[in-house]
């Protein structure tokens, strides 16, 4: 099947906004309708099994959702995907690795999203923690260099959620080999999984790779992600999922942890949403639609709003694009940045009282396109951008 009529799938959320142009698929993109039937799938179970129903969710559910991740992924090892409520948990019990250590030396960029950012902040205010973080706004050089040095960690984003820009397989994998072995190199794809065609399988056992299902995902809160190398892995935090295997086990007096990456597991949460994520993508995988598939759907409707806007909306507002009209390697969505955070607000208060609904961080604008979204849709999008900047002459 092609992608004809993608916006098909996704009924009951463009019903819920109706007359309204979402272009936040980046901040929260819709859910196919079969997720609904997914989540009362889920209810059923509960009401069937109660509390045997995590039996199923171990053997089952959690292994298609494994399986589904490490398709988008090009990965060989499924049981090396743990799954959290959140990736933030999850990056959390990865720095729990180091507690005990006097010191720790981290290395990231200035362009991490807000849970990292707040994160590296508090970090930063206890004794023995080194944090340097690197402006790659322009270029990723300045990170290649100090990627030689000693550090104990590395974070990094495959799309900075502050402009869309992506790195390509090809410059992550330079990243890693430059990389010592005995640093951690921690990739941030959240906001690039299920997007971005992305082929981890020559890092597979180097990288540990966070995600989720909130946004380009499509199966909404609850399911955070981490691909874990193999190893003997014990973080400090940690809860009883970790060791779901063994519990029918004598207890010993050390604390024990899975042989795979279920020893980053925390303890109970709501499974829903993998129910949810399981539902979406065996929609596509049903149907033939690969990634590469929605990621040309994706950027053909990108090129359509850059060819269709006026040539002096941007400078009648003030608007600078932190994006190369070309598109050749690009997260989907398009960020502008306003002169200032009060202009910002202000379009985007005007765009919500027509009835356009984006989304801002800071001084920045950012516009996200998606599978629900067809080239009439960008076309009236453009025409009321247009309109707006007339009359803002």
């Amino acid at each position: 099947m092609t992608l004809s009529n993608p916006k098909q799938f996704y009924s009951r959320f463009l019903e819920g906004h109706k007359g309204l142009l979402h272009f936040a698929a980046h901040s929260h993109h819709f859910w196919p309708d079969v997720t609904r039937d997914a989540q009362l799938a889920y209810w059923d179970d509960c009401a069937k099994f109660s509390d045997e129903k995590w039996n199923k969710i171990f053997s089952e559910v959690i292994p298609k959702t494994q399986k589904h991740i490490a398709t988008l992924l090009n990965l060989k090892h499924p049981e090396q995907i743990v799954l959290a409520p959140n990736s933030h948990e999850l990056s959390s019990r990865l720095l729990s690795l180091f507690v005990g250590r006097s010191e720790l030396k981290i290395l990231t960029t200035t362009s991490e999203f807000h849970s990292w950012r707040r994160q590296f902040l508090r970090l930063m205010e206890i004794p023995g923690v080194q944090i340097t973080q690197v402006d790659v706004s322009s270029s990723t050089q300045i990170l290649e260099d100090e990627l030689k040095k000693n550090y104990d960690l590395v974070f990094m984003s495959q799309v900075f959620f502050d402009s869309g820009k992506a790195l390509t397989d090809e410059v992550i994998k330079a990243l890693v080999k430059t990389t010592p072995a005995q640093t951690l190199f921690v990739l941030d794809g959240y906001h690039g999984f299920a997007a971005l065609p992305c082929d981890l399988s020559s890092l597979e056992g180097r990288i540990f790779y966070l995600g989720g299902g909130y946004k380009y995902g499509q199966g909404g809160e609850g399911i955070g992600f981490m691909v874990v190398p193999k190893g003997n892995w014990r973080p400090a935090y940690t809860g009883w999922f970790a060791e779901y295997g063994e519990l029918t086990k004598e207890p010993g007096t050390q604390v024990g942890y899975s042989q795979n990456a279920m020893a980053f597991m925390g303890a109970t949460q709501d499974p829903s949403g993998f129910y949810r994520f399981n539902a979406a993508w065996d929609l596509f995988s049903s149907l033939g639609i690969s990634l590469s598939e929605i990621h040309k759907y994706v950027v053909d409707l990108q090129k359509v709003f850059i060819q269709n806007l006026a040539p002096d909306f941007v400078k009648s507002w003030r608007l600078a694009p932190l994006f190369e009209s070309e598109l050749t390697w690009h997260g989907h969505f398009l960020t502008f940045e306003a002169q200032s955070i009060n202009e910002a607000q202000d379009f985007q208060e005007i765009l919500k009282e027509n009835k356009i609904l984006i989304d801002r961080r800071g001084p920045r604008l950012r516009f996200g396109f998606g599978l629900y979204q067809d080239k009439e849709d960008v076309l009236l999008l453009c025409s009321h951008l247009n309109n707006l900047e007339t009359a803002n002459k």
